[in-house]
């Protein structure tokens, strides 16, 4: 088995903030962004709470790094729209990807996204990067036993890595392994759920972790029969299965 472990939230590194253009509110609307980039010490899952347009443009006032952009979408789109074959509604880099419905199906609905009641469903964009983290925000998740999540390392196929959130008493997040459509549990988390939830995974190499809302919440080391079990997928995307889960602000970027 792998190594689970549990830790509190990581310390702030550094602010970075930006002005970016918006279209939600209106033909041009402008929206101010102020983010808080935590960078942890020695932990994958580093990136706090980041929307998909100010990860776009953002530049750094410490000398930490900013994370470079591999994915991305706001959702912006007309209600009922589906999923399949859209193209990201964010400026470059993530304009040229264009999302894959692996399983069940998935529409816009009020500038989000969200699965039909197709169990695990899956939606993904190629983001060609085995190292790095999927974050999402998900609203309307906790109640009446929905569940929602990220995807990482899938290989187009049916073989990935899932972060999903369960409302449950306790509530529960779940570390799944599928490989080749045969899920494993790899650790069972029991954070508190908010009403709309930031939710990321992370992947260096055979480490993971998860962060909700700004805490980094557990991690765990893959083994080397998971690791092959896995196989080399490196697309990134969201989990479904509840009509009611929206899902908005994805952002894929290096750990």
């Amino acid at each position: 088995m792998g190594s689970l472990s549990s830790s509190p939230a990581d310390g702030s590194c550094g602010v970075v903030r930006r002005w970016f253009a918006s279209g939600r509110t209106g033909a041009v609307g402008w929206l101010l962004v102020a983010v808080l980039v935590t960078v942890a010490v020695g932990h994958a899952a580093s990136l706090g709470g980041l929307t998909a347009t100010s990860l776009l443009e953002i530049s750094s006032l410490t000398s930490v790094p900013a994370p470079s952009v591999l994915g991305c979408d706001n959702f912006t789109g007309t209600t009922g729209a589906s999923v399949s074959a859209r193209a990201a509604t964010v400026a470059a880099p993530c304009s040229n990807l264009i999302w894959t419905v692996h399983v069940g199906k998935w529409t816009i609905q009020s500038n989000q996204a969200a699965s039909n009641a197709t169990a695990s469903a899956v939606a993904t964009e190629n983001t060609t990067t085995v190292d790095s983290t999927v974050q999402v925000v998900l609203s309307s998740l906790n109640t009446g036993g929905r569940s929602g999540g990220v995807v990482l390392s899938h290989d187009g196929a049916s073989s990935y890595l899932a972060a999903v959130m369960i409302d449950a008493t306790p509530d529960r997040i779940e570390l799944r392994l599928v490989s080749a459509g045969a899920p494993t549990v790899l650790s069972t988390l029991t954070p508190t759920f908010a009403t709309t939830n930031t939710l990321l995974l992370t992947r260096a190499g055979a480490a993971l972790s998860i962060t909700l809302n700004g805490a980094a919440v557990g991690a765990y080391t893959l083994t080397s029969p998971q690791l092959t079990a896995l196989g080399p997928g490196a697309r990134a995307g969201v989990f479904g299965g509840n009509s009611s889960v929206l899902f908005d602000d994805f952002v894929v970027t290096t750990p």
